[in-house]
């Protein structure tokens, strides 16, 4: 559960790390004496994403979310005019708001300074060689039909010196390959039934077509395109993604640490209920094993 929370945190701090930038205090509106400025905008629409900021760009759709902040801000003056921030669950959501705040305010000072170098990624990458290695693949097509009379129709067309791949696109009931001549793509071991697996990777060299195999699908004949060999990713492709993941992992290592810290510098009392003992539930209570 600490876990799961600590992720969450980690999340809304990287939102925070890639707010959108808002340096104009070019005021748009004016709602009584109060300005309405850019700043206050590109605010209010960043939690949006991408999608609201280039609506924001367009003129029909920055009329439209600076009409918005102007309803909110009405809407605020008036919650204020008839005292509606004095109620207690107002009070009480504003407290929460402030905490929510003041911790993700913490946490951000906490991880400020946070870095991975390019030493330590490689590092990383170079201890962990099993996690970027790329198995074997081989890139195939493959004719499916689903009898006998078309699997002869299909060989003869072959035999005749008709295109492979022209054969697929007529015969082939494969609906996610025929259209393409029966490409597959890269596949690794492990991904196609048994049989088709077996014999597609008995293949030796490209341009190599397989006698008839069948499967529960049916019939098919096998083109081997391209052969693979297994290999590793070169350290400048995963660079960025990984050094990101070691930074996520060092971010979410430093705030359990200073979580641990905290504790031990203000009172924690955990006082949630002990589970009942399995002799004290009544059968009720029971929850039923899996069939």
């Amino acid at each position: 559960m600490a876990r799961k929370i600590f992720a969450a945190f980690i999340l809304v701090l990287s939102f925070s790390f890639c707010a959108y930038a808002a340096e104009s205090d070019k005021v748009l509106a004016r709602v009584g004496s109060e300005d309405i400025t850019e700043s206050e905008i590109l605010e209010f629409i960043q939690p949006f994403g991408q999608q609201a900021i280039m609506l924001y760009g367009t003129e029909q759709g920055r009329k439209m979310i600076v009409d918005d902040v102007i309803a909110m801000r009405l809407y605020a003056l008036d919650a204020e005019a008839s005292k509606l921030d004095q109620t207690p669950e107002f009070q009480a959501q504003l407290l929460n708001a402030k905490r929510a705040m003041l911790a993700q305010a913490a946490m951000k000072e906490a991880v400020k300074d946070l870095a991975v170098t390019d030493e330590e990624a490689k590092k990383f990458y170079d201890s962990n060689p099993a996690m970027f290695r790329q198995p074997e693949r081989i890139r195939a097509r493959h004719i499916l039909v689903s009898g006998d009379e078309a699997l002869a129709k299909v060989q003869n067309e072959l035999k005749a010196g008709k295109s492979f791949d022209v054969v697929a696109k007529e015969y082939s009931k494969d609906p996610g390959s025929a259209a393409n001549g029966g490409d597959l793509g890269e596949f690794p071991r492990g991904v196609m039934v048994p049989e088709f697996e077996k014999t597609a990777f008995a293949l030796k060299n490209p341009g190599d077509v397989s006698e008839p195999v069948k499967t529960q699908f049916g019939w098919h004949i096998i083109k081997l395109e391209e052969k693979i060999p297994e290999s590793t990713v070169p350290f400048e492709q995963v660079k960025e993604r990984l050094t990101q993941e070691l930074k996520d992992q060092k971010t979410q290592t430093v705030l359990q640490d200073k979580a641990k810290e905290l504790e031990s510098k203000y009172k924690v009392e955990r006082l949630t209920d002990k589970p009942k003992d399995s002799a004290d539930v009544t059968p009720s209570q029971n929850v039923k094993p899996l069939q």
